[in-house]
């Protein structure tokens, strides 16, 4: 026989464990955290704290692996002296020096270069960012010309050839008679 205070128990016991599950099935658990708590680079370069140093939308724009390449970003300094960063990318090395309470925006500074890129264009480099005995490695992105906006910051000059040849359609009077041409 089943008594009236047992099915109201067993009632709230299928109510407690629907309710458990939807809010795991919701994203709504301890398991994921909220996405405004996470902090991620919006840009195409790494956000970073060194020492009193932040590095802001940082990455290298080059045409190849074994290339020179050119770092871009803003660097912050926080303190209240002179700072300078060095950055050692897969064993080619850079220093930008940013004033007290000052800001060096790299697009517009003196150009900062390290003798090769370390990875190909889309790919990460390893990078370790050192200031007054802070230390930092992170994975830096290695851009090249197929963003316009970067064009003009490739060591040496951006190549005419499209970065990507693949992505770029044939003109019309080439794919003449070929099949499956639209």
């Amino acid at each position: 026989m089943k008594t009236p205070a047992r099915k109201s128990l067993k009632r709230a016991g299928l109510s407690a464990a629907a309710l458990a599950a939807l809010l795991t099935a919701s994203g709504c658990g301890y398991i994921n955290p909220a996405a405004t708590t996470m902090q991620y680079s919006a840009a195409d370069g790494i956000v970073q704290e060194v020492g009193d140093l932040k590095l802001t939308n940082l990455l290298i724009v080059a045409t190849g692996a074994d290339e020179q390449g050119r770092v871009l970003g803003t660097v912050v300094n926080d303190g209240d002296q002179e700072a300078t960063l060095t950055m050692d990318v897969d064993g080619a090395t850079a220093e930008i020096t940013v004033p007290a309470n000052g800001t060096v925006s790299l697009e517009e500074a003196e150009p900062v270069l390290v003798e090769r890129a370390g990875a190909e264009p889309g790919l990460m480099v390893e990078t370790e960012f050192r200031t007054d005995g802070a230390t930092h490695t992170d994975q830096v992105p290695v851009l090249d010309h197929t963003y316009p906006r970067y064009a003009e910051f490739v060591p040496g000059g951006a190549p005419t050839t499209p970065a990507n040849p693949s992505n770029t359609p044939k003109p019309l009077d080439e794919m003449v008679g070929q099949e499956g041409g639209h």
